[in-house]
């Protein structure tokens, strides 16, 4: 994101926070798009939450996706970096380490861009949000056993996270009621986009199986490149959806989070 556009997001936060808790929009509700353009069916409770607390949503799960490259690639974490102050956070990340075969590794070009993507995500989330923003929770980045031991392995797990994250903000965007918001969500949807369809070529061409993370997931192989539906469409979804993956099936916590997450959007439905 250019700094001029995180100026204007910096601008507009604090009328737009002001507002927020008042016109909260239902974060749960059915999102079902027209027969012709194929269902994206996700169901959504009566909760209403602002946009803020979407966003804040978004944040948990780039703080996640920026420790998990940034250990993989320098083997130090967000705050070791100096990305985000200690005071931000209310608990470790812990687990995983620098991926060695990096260094004689093609994917070592990918992974770094992967790196810096994901933490200007996180500075820019934080940034937009202000003092809203939320403190980066507890991370076990070792929550599946895998994802350091080599390329392979982590191309394995960047390729779940990546694919998961595009449903997410896919998700999430038409629940987003602020503009400003949404163009922030949809700009950062696109490099997930990218991200998404770089690590699932890696994984054909190293002939690397990420399994299905749920029923959703289409795993990368040479018939399905990528991860759409029969209508060529991406698959978003819903927060309790998303979390029962980050979770790994817990309600409130476990998996990557084993405090769960910060903010107002914790819990499955």
């Amino acid at each position: 994101m250019r700094m001029d556009t995180v100026a204007r997001f910096t601008a507009n936060r604090r009328s737009f926070l002001k507002g927020a808790g008042i016109a909260g929009i239902g974060l749960a509700t059915t999102a079902v798009i027209d027969s012709k353009f194929g269902s994206a069916e996700q169901t959504v409770s009566a909760a209403a939450y602002s946009d803020a607390d979407i966003l804040n949503f978004a944040l948990n799960l780039e703080y996640l996706e920026a420790e998990f490259y940034a250990v993989a690639t320098y083997g130090a974490t967000l705050v070791t970096l100096g990305v985000i102050p200690e005071a931000d956070t209310t608990g470790p990340t812990t687990g995983g380490n620098m991926v060695k075969e990096f260094s004689s590794s093609p994917q070592a070009v990918l992974a770094t861009a992967l790196r810096n993507d994901e933490i200007n995500h996180v500075r820019f989330l934080r940034t937009a949000l202000g003092s809203s923003a939320a403190k980066k929770p507890a991370i076990d980045l070792n929550a599946l056993g895998y994802g350091f031991s080599s390329v392979n392995s982590w191309l394995k797990l960047a390729r779940q996270f990546e694919d998961v994250g595009v449903s997410a903000y896919l998700g999430a965007a038409p629940l987003i009621s602020n503009r400003t918001y949404l163009s922030a969500a949809a700009a950062i949807l696109g490099v997930e986009a990218q991200h998404s369809g770089s690590l699932r070529l890696a994984c054909i061409q190293n002939a690397v199986s990420s399994p299905a993370v749920d029923s959703l997931d289409i795993p990368p192989t040479p018939k399905a490149p990528y991860d759409d539906n029969a209508k060529g469409l991406s698959i978003p979804r819903t927060v309790s959806q998303v979390l029962n993956i980050v979770y790994h099936g817990g309600r409130c916590s476990g998996g990557f989070y084993p405090n769960g997450m910060n903010g107002s959007i914790v819990c499955q439905s």
